[in-house]
């Protein structure tokens, strides 16, 4: 059965696969697979180095490093799906294993990640094989030895999997020790010194690549200001919380969709808890795989939809578990398979016929926008075009290769004016002292005021264009507002 639904979880994302980049980090993960070198953004540090060098290992076949990432994608997403009915097998039932995987196999940001240039479809699987194999590690019908051998198998998976996120090193933690309670003091330290060795192997492998460990480490300070700078409780106060509470919200109510009342029905259901507590270690267990995240989410930050990829498998098998104590509590158990298929093609239906953010629709239009927004800008002279992005500057210079691109940051400079001169708009590109076509690249900016021409790709995805003199000037305004001043 797991084989059969890895099949069908990378049958159901191969006709998905996009052909450029998705975001800004697909980019620096390019880059990383030519030099890596964190310090210099390739990729973001820590540097993923184990993820890098897998990608590299498959570029040798594909010569197509897009490609390659979303190979890696789809692998992983069907892995996960598979993993996610290993595990809840052994924590519940088949029948509960069935329904998780199935509820994982048609998560819509789930599926649509699982066809781009991005590595939160391997945090799912990594975070997933390492909770299977502590699972293993706590199972009582196994005698002390052979758990204690099962932990140190599970924290050399750990190990290995935070070279590749490093964020999971936090994140399974707890995990970690709730099975080390079950083990000798012997067992449990052998197994720490384990961890401890592959992620020194790391960072030292990580520090070797980038040049030496000072480098490598002055990276990794870099990177935490700016998270604390930008996102978290640390430099920004409560507001943070905020803040990040409400991203996480939306992430997971994207990803979960028609899941959500039945994972609030486990939760909520006096019956479905009495059940759920009738073993407290695998209640314990599902508690800490699933919300350990939680803190680092609202505290510190949630980066974007890929984020709660670390919390979906458990959300997954916590909405088996809500369906099934919803068929019960109807007193109605035929119910069950109707409940269950009404979800399956409900959240279907969402990713492959609606228009909604991370929809099928929405992920078509993204990738081929590129290409038609390029096909559309290449015709304007680059001495004489500047393109204006909120949040694509990388992939923007990436694909273009001759306008000048003025990038700004809504969050750190909400608003401004920006002359539209040489001097001021260039930067060190050649630049005509005439007239100048101003290009919105972002579909999220709003063209603001008169003389704006909206251009409409094939795709649905448009460029507005203003033609103006050099003598007129840009302003942003806060909410993603763009207007000419003559």
């Amino acid at each position: 059965m797991a084989l059969a639904l890895f099949g069908l979880a990378l049958l159901t994302r191969l006709p998905f696969a996009t052909n450029n980049l998705y975001a800004p980090d697909s980019v620096l993960y390019e880059r990383a697979m030519a030099q890596f070198d964190p310090f210099d953004q390739r990729p973001q540090p820590p540097g993923y180095l184990w993820y890098v060098l897998v990608l590299r290992a498959i570029d040798l076949a594909t010569r197509d490093p897009n490609r390659a990432m979303t190979i890696v994608s789809a692998l992983a997403g069907a892995a996960t799906v598979a993993l996610v009915y290993l595990l809840a097998a052994r924590l519940y039932d088949e029948r509960t294993a069935k329904v998780s995987a199935l509820f994982l196999l048609t998560a819509v940001t789930f599926w649509a990640y699982g066809g781009v240039a991005y590595p939160y479809t391997l945090l799912a699987a990594l975070t997933t094989v390492c909770a299977l194999l502590f699972w293993r590690a706590m199972d009582p019908a196994q005698p002390r030895p052979r758990r204690g051998l099962h932990l140190v198998v599970a924290s050399i998976a750990w190990g290995l999997a935070i070279g590749f996120r490093s964020d999971l090193a936090i994140f399974l933690a707890p995990l970690w020790l709730l099975a080390a309670t079950r083990a000798t003091i012997a067992t449990a330290a052998l197994s720490a010194g384990v961890v401890a060795a592959l992620v020194g192997l790391w960072v030292f492998a990580s520090a070797l690549a980038d040049g030496g460990l000072a480098r490598f480490l002055e990276a990794l300070s870099i990177q935490s200001r700016f998270v604390d700078d930008r996102y978290s409780v640390f430099g920004n106060g409560p507001i943070a919380i905020y803040r990040n509470a409400y991203e996480l919200a939306r992430f997971l109510g994207r990803g979960l969709y028609l899941l959500i009342p039945l994972a609030a029905a486990t939760l909520i259901s006096v019956d479905a808890r009495r059940i759920e507590l009738r073993d407290r270690r695998r209640t314990a267990f599902m508690f800490l795989w699933t919300f350990a995240p939680v803190p680092f989410y609202v505290f510190v930050h949630v980066g974007e939809y890929g984020y709660v990829f670390s919390m979906l498998p458990g959300l997954a098998i916590v909405a088996a578990r809500g369906a099934i104590a919803l068929a019960k509590g109807l007193r109605m158990p035929r119910t069950f398979k109707w409940i269950v298929a009404a979800v399956v093609l409900g959240n279907a239906t969402i990713f492959l016929l609606s228009d909604t953010p991370l929809s099928a629709r929405d992920i078509a239009r993204h990738d081929r926008g590129i290409d038609e927004k390029a096909a559309a800008i290449a015709p304007f002279p680059p001495d004489s075009t500047l393109v204006v992005t909120a949040y694509d500057d990388v992939l923007v210079n990436y694909y273009l290769h001759g306008p000048a691109v003025l990038r700004y940051d809504p969050a750190a400079t909400p608003a401004f004016t920006q002359p539209l001169a040489c001097n001021a708009a260039s930067g060190h590109r050649p630049c005509s002292d005439k007239d100048v076509d101003v290009v919105l690249w972002d579909d999220l900016l709003r063209a603001e005021g008169p003389g704006w021409q909206e251009v409409r790709m094939p795709h649905g995805t448009r460029l507005r264009i203003a033609h103006v003199p050099r003598s007129a000037s840009l302003r942003v305004s806060e909410g993603l507002g763009v207007e000419i001043v003559r």
